[in-house]
């Protein structure tokens, strides 16, 4: 049983299903379980530091897969291990680099020297034009509701615009746990689906059990939207932990980030400490859990061979019933 769209034929997989990359949560066990699975595994490049460490982790993975398997960087200023990120992944032949934030014009330039895709996360089609006119193999349509850093255009809109406007594969990102959500998708003219919450919940994913229950207990009305965690803006379950970051703003920062550069200023000094600094000092995810709004669809902790192939049967079950 396997799905055909652009984006299996592209990578040459049975399920347009990918994987979605989670900082401090995704690991080569969950890359590789998703790939082997049928979809596509990825990770965030900044999940293994030093950089020795994720160029061995690209070889660990090439050595327990001969799937495809892909590599999110971030290509703004502020990450500063971004060069040798991306020369670490374009000399091990990494199929897929999926870039945030920042310009991905150079990376788009040499990935396609030595044929790998770039897929863009996108929030918004003016951001979705630039990228596409530079080059871009893909575009991830990041919609209000995903986990993490999210958008804030429905999918219900984002979605079939961005289908309009380019000629592209486009994953849809946002909220989409199950075969229903995946159906929905490529009704609104998705290629592939980008799945990070469900996969959370997987017996495959190293992390604390506590996250696990989280997210198996969570409603969506528990999500908050806050970018006290890491400067950008992003959706967590709301906790005792999260809480203590502190949700609102002070009345000094109110007045300050009203001024667009200072608000800048404070946002790229809060992603620098929280992303970019000492793994020993960030917020520790064992204990503010990154999640979207989907979240209350999903209730049990399943293999990710499972949570793909019952995905799947979803999706054709859910086909089949249409009016």
């Amino acid at each position: 049983m396997s799905i055909k769209t652009e984006f299996t034929q592209q990578f040459d997989v049975r399920y347009p299903i990918i994987c979605a990359p989670m900082f401090l949560v995704s690991s080569v066990k969950m890359v590789v379980s998703a790939s082997e699975a049928g979809g596509v595994g990825t990770f965030p490049a900044l999940n293994y530091r030093p950089i020795e460490r994720y160029r061995q982790t690209i070889k660990e993975i090439k050595s327990l897969t001969a799937k495809p398997f892909g590599i999110n960087i971030i290509v703004q200023k502020s990450n500063k291990y971004q060069y040798k990120q991306i020369e670490h992944a374009l000399e091990e032949k990494v199929p897929l680099i999926i870039t945030s934030l920042g310009n991905p014009k150079e990376v788009i330039r040499l990935s396609h020297e030595v044929g790998t895709r770039v897929y863009c996360d996108v929030v918004g089609f003016e951001q979705a034009k630039k990228v596409a006119d530079l080059g871009a193999d893909g575009l991830i349509a990041v919609g209000f509701g995903a986990g993490g850093h999210a958008g804030d255009i429905s999918p219900l809109a984002l979605i079939p615009n961005l289908v309009r406007m380019v000629k592209l594969p486009i994953i849809a990102a946002g909220s989409i746990v199950d075969g229903a959500g995946m159906a929905a998708a490529f009704a609104l003219g998705a290629s592939a689906v980008y799945m990070g919450t469900r996969f959370i919940a997987s017996k495959e994913a190293e992390i604390a059990e506590e996250y696990k229950k989280a997210i198996t207990r969570a409603v969506s009305e528990d999500i908050v939207n806050t970018d006290r965690v890491d400067g950008f803006p992003g959706n967590f379950i709301r906790t005792k932990e999260l809480e203590a970051v502190g949700l609102e703003k002070g009345l000094i920062e109110e007045i300050l980030t009203k001024n667009k550069k200072i608000k800048r200023f404070i946002s790229l000094s809060r992603a620098a400490r929280s992303l970019f600094g000492d793994m020993d000092s960030k917020v520790s995810y064992k204990t503010v859990y990154s999640a979207g709004h989907g979240v209350g669809l999903i209730d049990t902790v399943l293999s990710i061979q499972e949570i793909m192939e019952k995905t799947v049967r979803e999706y054709k079950e859910t086909k089949a019933k249409l009016p």
